[in-house]
């Protein structure tokens, strides 16, 4: 589940495959669950067409933080 909602990430970003696993990380830090949860619930978004304002909202930040030129750098960088 946590590999689709990489690809999910780097399909709505636009973003390389360390990248989107770091988004996926910050949206379950920002939104205090785990990183599987956080998985959970974006594939499970891909089916149901909902998903929970507050995690939308922490996707979107850290799509826009790794998309922003002169971001630091990620750990895999």
């Amino acid at each position: 589940m946590t590999e689709q909602a990489v690809g999910m990430v780097m399909a709505l970003g636009r973003l390389p495959a360390d990248q989107a696993r770091s988004v996926l990380t910050r949206v379950s830090q920002r939104a205090n669950i785990t990183p599987g949860r956080a998985a959970g619930l974006l594939t499970a978004w891909a089916f149901s067409g909902e998903l929970n304002l507050g995690i939308r909202i922490a996707l979107e930040e850290a799509i826009r933080e790794r998309r922003r030129p002169g971001r630091p750098p990620s750990p895999a960088e």
